[in-house]
């Protein structure tokens, strides 16, 4: 009876782990280039419409520039987050998949210093 149930209930932990393992395709690096440019898209628009400064005068300069650095980590750095989250019971409770995209485009540069070194 306990293996049948056992059964019914897929391993995230395996299945997490085998789609990190996997290779990042062409078709991933585009769809995150072209999520991360949404994503930087409404950051101008916050800039300039909301906050009335050009992104691109010093000092927001400085913040434009890690954007289009987390533009260009997101389609690597998307995957690994969203099997983090999967994989993590706790964070699963509190965040969403529309909460982990934005965290993870955000963060994308700082993520991706820390898989380096570890």
């Amino acid at each position: 009876m306990k293996e049948d149930l056992n059964k019914n209930f897929r391993d995230i932990s395996e299945e997490n782990q085998r789609i990190e393992e996997r290779k990042i395709t062409s078709f991933d690096i585009i769809m995150g280039l072209l999520i991360g440019g949404f994503f930087y898209f409404g950051y101008y628009i916050l800039m300039t419409d909301y906050f009335k400064v050009n992104p691109f005068k010093f000092p927001y300069i400085l913040i434009s520039i890690y954007f289009v650095t987390a533009t260009l980590l997101f389609p690597y750095v998307s995957k690994r987050v969203s099997v983090w989250i999967e994989g993590n019971k706790a964070i699963r409770f509190i965040s969403t998949s529309k909460i982990a995209m934005p965290f993870a485009y955000i963060f994308a540069p700082i993520i991706f210093i820390i898989d380096l070194f570890l």
